[in-house]
């Protein structure tokens, strides 16, 4: 038995909403989809996520704690 995932309601709704940002459309839900989006991702905070190389160079820019190697300077 193999389970299709694609039938589920909330990956119809991701589906739906996939291929209006491909075809850059606006979509209308209905109060049942945003009902099931709420349910299951409601509470899903997203948080970016760096590579080394960003916070690295976030370091060294500053912007990020100290710089992690000391920029040689001329005396």
């Amino acid at each position: 038995m193999v389970l299709d995932n694609s039938t589920l309601p909330i990956n119809q709704i991701i589906t739906r909403i996939n291929d209006a940002a491909a075809n850059n459309e606006a979509i209308v839900l209905t109060a049942e989809e945003v009902k099931i989006l709420s349910k299951d991702i409601g509470e899903t905070y997203f948080i970016p996520v760096l590579t080394n190389e960003q916070i690295v160079q976030l370091c060294e820019e500053g912007k990020l704690g100290k710089p992690m190697f000391p920029k040689k300077t001329d005396n």
